[in-house]
């Protein structure tokens, strides 16, 4: 028999009393358990509610309708819903929760009918994980056998209030299957954990009826609603997904740090002292960008997402590169090509057939791309689109926002000046983001000397106000190009990269990083009338056709078409965006610390009580997470290998370590908590 259990309490810490809350006549679970009898293959409806006095008119409203009603622990969810299978004699349970009015019996049935057809061969089946229906459509199913073990092993508070979660993310134990929308709705929220829910559902459902439709279970339905009054969305728009569960990891016990040696990590960093200057050959992987003496200093291998130093100690790597692991340490299908191009040759005496397969693989993913030209490093593609524009333009002025690599004409105009002679320094002219008048400064003070402007299309803070579309239409105007520097956005906000994301294209872009899972390579491409002018500007390579990297490429983008690479780097990027700023919150750290920018790579900031920013605090967050077997430099680059298991040991870090960060800031003695010297700036004050 297939029961169909809702847990449901008065005592919700959000939104209290909301499990009877009045939604157009009757209370928001009268509607749950209309929809939850209506679900295909389900034979049974029960309520599963506490022994708090407060829960009483819930047993009340059971005994009513002649549901079959237990009462178990407040806190202790599966031992309420495992005890319920047991009395009630169910073979499987759909769990259904008292906050979703809105459930869909369809959706639920397809959930329901995956696990029945499978005919014992799974044991979990959800359409959550992933999201791709709205939230407040949720529907897992699994077997008693399942809920058993889940209920037998585990321990931690926060999976025993959360009775799937065990499940979710071990499915090495449990056959799992997800159920998929063939559109993406996850954006959609219409679940109630929240005064703005209430009143979000009351408008649809009131609405819905006013229209001689309030009969209508289908999903469909309230899209189409939505669609016609889609000022009823922004209700509820901004509240974190999940929020309860996040709260609900703050509860469980701390981390503990891991065991580790770097004996050897400290002996290789001396010889490197000895031999190459700073110790590295990337700044941004130097001992002054982790707290010297915590960290590793040298990296040995990697496989996925995790990497080991070389004293062994293994870490889930954030850092991943500086960026460029989009799939994962040696990702099988991107070794195999480059080992079947290695046996065949890396550079040649002419061209290479990749080139071309490559460049057509691009053209036909980068909106603004018609033509291509490979390089190595970013800054390689940025200073070669850059010499394209003055070469077109005739002129010598380059307007920039965000960073754009080391070479002379960007570098110039930073503190890292050094080496650099003035005259190239006074070429380069900032503005700043979202900020059109700065750019319209520019073009002012230089009338006419402008040859591009080329900016980060996102970074930290999104695009407000069509900031894009108004430097698209100013540098059209001025006659300047418009240059993109996707190294960093391109292929991880969408295969075509943050214009496609925007809608925005420049006449040229700047790819590198993510686009060879790790191999050296970037690319200019654009308009075909500028990238003509390649046959003119210099910008030759000795290794710009190696091809063991253009064979990483082409199956990197393979992977990602296949695959829902894109999707996998939002959603595992949103969990730890939201857990981080919801743990901040709970342990009163808000006004010093948060998760910022776009779900697929994201920043943490750190300031103190000025608002100005801090290293040391950094430094004590950083140097927990690494205690604790999680790589952290200075944020997130989620790639397609980061697991549910990742994500969830990551949060219970950052949780940990927030709350490290919270007692060290109240009791004034977070330097004193530092075990090694606190990181240090890249780029110095001016």
């Amino acid at each position: 028999m297939i029961g169909a259990i809702i847990q449901a309490r008065m005592g919700s810490t959000r939104l209290p009393g909301k499990t009877m809350a009045d939604i157009v006549g009757k209370p928001m679970l009268a509607h749950v358990v209309e929809r939850a009898s209506m679900i295909p293959g389900v034979d049974m409806v029960g309520i599963a509610t506490t022994t708090n006095p407060a829960d009483d008119v819930i047993v009340g409203f059971a005994e009513e309708r002649g549901l079959p009603v237990l009462r178990g622990s407040e806190t202790d969810v599966l031992d309420r819903i495992y005890q319920s299978a047991l009395q009630w004699n169910t073979s499987a349970v759909v769990r259904v929760t008292p906050d979703c009015p809105l459930l869909d019996p369809g959706v639920s049935g397809l959930v329901v009918s995956k696990f029945v057809q499978a005919e014992g061969k799974l044991d979990y089946v959800s359409n959550t994980a992933p999201h791709t229906f709205p939230d407040g459509l949720d529907t897992e199913i699994f077997s008693v056998e399942a809920l058993e073990t889940t209920w037998r092993e585990v321990r931690l508070p926060s999976q025993r209030e959360h009775v799937t979660a065990y499940m979710a993310m071990h499915p090495k134990s449990f056959k799992t299957f997800n159920v998929v929308c063939d559109n993406d709705y996850s954006h959609h929220r219409w679940t109630v954990d929240d005064p703005r829910d209430l009143q979000f559902v009351r408008e649809v459902l009131t609405g819905m009826a006013a229209e001689g439709r309030g009969e209508h279970r289908d999903f469909g339905a309230v899209l189409d609603f939505l669609e016609r009054h889609p000022q009823i969305m922004t209700l509820n728009q901004e509240l974190i997904p999940d929020e309860g569960y996040y709260r609900s990891l703050a509860a469980d016990p701390p981390i503990p740090p891991q065991q580790r040696s770097l004996k050897h990590s400290a002996k290789l960093q001396q010889k490197a002292d000895r031999l190459i200057p700073s110790g590295t050959q990337t700044f941004s992987k130097s001992r002054t960008q982790f707290v010297e003496g915590v960290a590793p200093a040298f990296l040995e291998r990697g496989e996925g997402s995790h990497v080991w130093d070389v004293d062994g100690n293994e870490y889930i790597d954030y850092v991943t590169g500086l960026g460029p692991i989009i799939l994962g340490h040696n990702y099988p299908s991107v070794t195999e090509a480059v080992n079947r191009q290695i046996q065949k040759g890396v550079i040649f005496s002419l061209p290479h057939s990749l080139e071309v397969e490559v460049s057509e693989l691009l053209v036909d993913l980068v909106p603004c791309a018609e033509m291509v030209r490979f390089a190595k490093n970013g800054s390689d593609a940025t200073s070669g689109a850059v010499r394209v524009a003055r070469a077109h333009t005739g002129r010598d002025i380059i307007a920039y926002c965000g960073y754009h690599g080391w070479q002379d004409w960007f570098i110039g105009a930073t503190t890292r000046n050094m080496g650099v002679p003035k005259a190239v320094q006074e070429l380069t002219v900032p503005f700043q983001y979202n900020d059109i008048a700065s750019l319209e400064r520019i073009f002012r003070e230089y009338p006419g000397q402008v040859a591009g402007v080329i900016m980060e299309p996102v970074g930290l803070i999104e695009p407000a106000d069509g900031f894009l579309w108004k430097v698209r239409d100013l540098a059209d105007q001025e006659g300047a190009v418009l240059i993109f520097d996707e190294i960093i956005t391109g292929f991880r906000l969408a295969l075509g990269g943050a214009q496609e994301y925007y809608g925005v294209e420049p006449d040229l872009t700047c790819l590198g990083k993510a686009m060879a899972n790790g191999y050296p390579l970037s690319a200019v491409a654009g308009r075909r009338e500028l990238m003509n002018l390649f046959d003119e500007v210099f910008f030759s390579f000795t290794f710009g056709g190696e091809t063991l990297s253009l064979a990483a490429c082409a199956a990197t983008i393979k992977e990602m078409r296949e695959q829902k690479v894109i999707s996998h780097l939002w959603t595992q990027g949103r969990k730890l965006k939201d857990g981080y700023n919801v743990f901040a919150k709970e342990f009163g750290v808000e006004p010093f610390t948060a998760c910022v920018g776009l779900p697929p790579r994201t920043v943490m900031t750190f300031k103190d009580e000025t608002g100005a920013d801090s290293l040391v605090l950094k430094s004590l967050f950083q140097q927990e997470c690494l205690k604790r077997g999680v790589l952290f430099l200075v944020g997130q680059n989620i790639c397609y290998s980061h697991s549910d298991d990742d994500v969830d040991h990551t949060l219970r870090v950052y949780c940990t370590s927030l709350d490290i960060l919270a007692q060290a800031i109240q009791e004034g003695d977070v330097l004193e908590r530092l075990e090694g010297k606190p990181v240090e700036a890249v780029f110095r004050k001016a």
